[in-house]
């Protein structure tokens, strides 16, 4: 290998600083810990990592928690658990498509009257 060492710590360092960013790589001590029930703080790739990373918005980023959270619930079977978490898991995609749909239906709206718009002043032209 070729280089100084200045050189290797500047591009080892720019591997670093992105993982920190994304919590990766924790020299605070956060993610290394977790309040609740969950057990998020046993792994290396937490879902902050992955919201942060993938810039999701809130109703996917509560799905992939949803995803990757293993709880347990007083009175309730590890079975039982999940099947209340995948259970919200759909709750929260049935709300993300309907304000999808409502979204697509407003841009088709919009395109609509963009074009009767665009068709009336041209029109005038003519």
């Amino acid at each position: 290998m070729s280089g100084t060492f200045r050189d290797k710590y500047t591009n080892l360092q720019k591997l670093i600083e992105p993982l920190e960013a994304i919590g990766l790589i924790d020299t605070s001590g956060v993610r290394s810990s977790h309040v609740g029930s969950s057990n998020y703080s046993k792994h290396v790739i937490q879902p902050w990592s992955i919201w942060m990373d993938y810039k999701l918005n809130p109703w996917d980023a509560d799905i992939v928690k949803r995803t990757l959270r293993t709880k347990t619930l007083a009175n309730t079977s590890p079975t039982q658990a999940r099947i209340e978490d995948y259970k919200k898991i759909k709750h929260v995609c049935d709300e993300r498509i309907r304000q999808l749909e409502i979204e697509n239906d407003l841009e088709i709206k919009t395109d609509e009257q963009d074009t009767a718009i665009k068709s009336a002043i041209w029109n005038k032209f003519e």
